[in-house]
């Protein structure tokens, strides 16, 4: 059977906690037996340099994350437009 794919994408201000809660997201799904593939961004440049620095301190970071942050979970259809070709 081939599987569909899933995309989830976290979204949220400069410095608001995408990136570690991506990380949170990810290691869960995984301890839960999920095949999960990570987009990369700039910021960091492989899986593994994104897992050793969002794991520091990850027990303070989520209970910070517990008492600073309202996440907001909004399921959307995905949409495609048409484009009209230029003449």
């Amino acid at each position: 059977m081939e599987k569909k794919n899933l995309i989830i994408t976290v979204a949220g201000q400069t410095a608001s906690g995408k990136s570690r809660l991506t990380y949170l997201l990810k290691k869960f799904l995984r301890e839960n037996g999920f095949e999960v593939e990570q987009e990369l961004n700039i910021d960091h440049p492989t899986e593994e340099n994104f897992d050793t620095v969002m794991s520091k301190n990850i027990d303070t970071v989520i209970d910070n994350f517990k008492e600073t942050r309202k996440i907001t979970l909004r399921e959307v259809w995905e949409v495609q437009l048409a484009r009209e070709p230029i003449v």
